[in-house]
């Protein structure tokens, strides 16, 4: 009898083991699936995929937040349509522009930019408009672009990436005459001081880039260091520098920079979640 039991025990379990694995590999298969609907700009297909990975593994956070961007993208591209208020229309815009550059879709990163700058015309979209064609290698069509800004459209960030432009395209004397006039200042955040230290490393100044990427990393919250990190690996500007032990040494960097347990900023302030912490937790 207890023999028997025993057995109808472990085939029980087996039954669960199996069930557990077969839900595993179904979500695994949606979710790759619905990456891959990203990818091809199906985003409708892609949250249904991704639904369905979340239904067969609840537990997976990666799931979730898949779909859950998914979802919120969908969202945002059927709000732009319709948003009529400017500066809300660029925030939702800047939004999806940070979306589609996360799952590498250029094109259609692209294509949003330069609605965005239409609409701007600013230095700021102006610099993201460049940033997207220089990551597509539109090297001519970034110089062209920034060599076109007037005065008051201009910035630190739009001067560093003209001359990164200039650079690629072998006009070094040109390229050094911008990192000449793109001067970083003491409140300059890691953003800015990340462009002009690619273009000090583009112009053959190892030391400078090297003591600006530095800064820029230690400027950085520690969520968001590896990501800054992993570009600068891959970035043209640093390629030349990338094997050296000072390069090296940069990545070691850590952050200075103190980020709440809660949400992963540097402070309460801005946080959307203040108002549900205690007074214990805020402080």
């Amino acid at each position: 009898m207890l023999i028997k039991n025993t057995l109808i025990v472990f085939a029980l379990l087996s039954l669960v083991l199996l069930s557990s694995t077969a839900f595993g590999d179904s979500g695994k298969l949606a979710f790759e699936q619905g990456k891959t609907l990203v990818g091809r700009g199906d985003f409708e297909g892609a949250m249904e995929a991704f639904a369905t990975a979340v239904r067969a593994e609840r537990s997976n956070a990666e799931y979730m937040q898949n779909y859950s961007l998914v979802r919120q993208a969908i969202m945002i591209r059927n709000v732009l349509e319709q948003e009529k208020n400017p500066q809300r229309w660029e925030y939702y815009a800047r939004a999806l522009h940070t979306y589609y550059i996360s799952e590498n879709l250029y094109d259609q990163a692209l294509e949003l930019d330069k609605q965005i700058h239409v609409r701007v015309n600013s230095a700021a979209s102006a610099a993201l408009l460049a940033e997207t064609q220089l990551a597509m290698d539109m090297n001519a069509e970034a110089a062209e672009l920034l060599s076109k800004l007037p005065p008051d459209k201009t910035s630190v960030v739009t001067e560093a990436l003209e001359g990164i432009a200039l650079a690629r395209l072998g006009k070094k004397a040109d390229a050094l005459k911008h990192a000449d006039l793109a001067g970083v200042g003491d409140n300059d955040g890691p953003g800015v001081v990340y462009c002009v230290a690619r273009l000090q490393a583009a112009t053959g100044n190892v030391n400078r880039a090297t003591a600006l990427l530095t800064r820029c990393f230690e400027q950085i919250p520690p969520s968001q260091l590896d990501g800054f990190k992993s570009h600068a690996k891959v970035a043209p500007e640093f390629a030349a520098m990338a094997g050296t032990p000072e390069f090296q040494q940069v990545l070691k960097t850590e952050s200075k920079v103190q980020e709440s347990n809660c949400s992963g900023g540097s402070s309460c302030a801005g946080c959307p979640m203040r108002s549900q912490c205690s007074k214990e937790e805020a402080k």
